[in-house]
């Protein structure tokens, strides 16, 4: 009963996928299309001037907290990428004299410690051109790298103890304690490294639900 309130997001949630899905909209385009949505369905519960509003204000200033971070994240990775700390790492990972898994094991790892402190698709463009070729020498289906390379992104992002999706969490519920929010996201993290593990060593499942 108490999950009654999330059916009309639930329906939101599918008409973005869905539009998506089938070629109706972009991305871009879904996340407008999601919301004018809730903005229709705000205002047919009663929402008025006074509310648009102050939700405005809340995500404008929500926004420009997230984009800071962002900024300094970029800032960051546009360094890392003049010292060409992640060329070079990638280039020597890339030449080590072991098994195709370990190479593998190696970027991914790569990947962990880099999203720790970059922005994801900051770290994918510095570091993509080099280990996208390797990937391809040592036989590994690119498709299948992509989502365990993205996987691998996003776990760092949210990996004390610079996990930088909680700061963006912290902002948008500054009267939580941080370390709540890290205890909080650990099974999280046990579960996503599980998932990974699955995903690694039986390349055949995300490539079926793809096909």
């Amino acid at each position: 009963l108490s999950l009654t309130g999330l059916i009309p997001f639930g329906f939101i949630f599918v008409i973005i996928i869905a539009g998506i899905f089938f070629g109706l909209f972009t991305p871009t385009e879904g996340a407008a299309v999601g919301a004018f949505a809730s903005w229709a369905y705000a205002a047919a519960k009663g929402m008025r001037l006074q509310g648009l509003k102050q939700s405005l204000v809340e995500t404008l200033a929500l926004s420009a907290v997230v984009f800071f971070m962002l900024l300094g994240a970029e800032a960051l990775g546009y360094f890392i990428s003049v010292s060409r700390l992640s060329y070079s790492l990638a280039s020597w990972i890339g030449g080590l004299a072991v098994s195709p898994m370990v190479v593998l094991l190696a970027i991914l790892l790569m990947y962990f410690l880099l999203g720790l402190f970059m922005d994801a698709l900051a770290m994918l463009v510095i570091t993509i051109p080099v280990v996208f070729p390797i990937i391809l020498a040592l036989g590994f289906d690119p498709v299948w790298f992509g989502i365990v390379a993205v996987l691998t992104v996003e776990l760092g992002l949210i990996t004390p103890p610079m996990g930088m999706n909680i700061f963006v969490i912290k902002a948008v519920a500054p009267h939580i304690k941080l370390s709540e929010m890290f205890r909080g996201v650990a099974p999280f993290i046990v579960s996503d490294f599980i998932r990974l593990a699955i995903l690694v060593a039986f390349p055949a499942i995300s490539l079926t639900l793809l096909g």
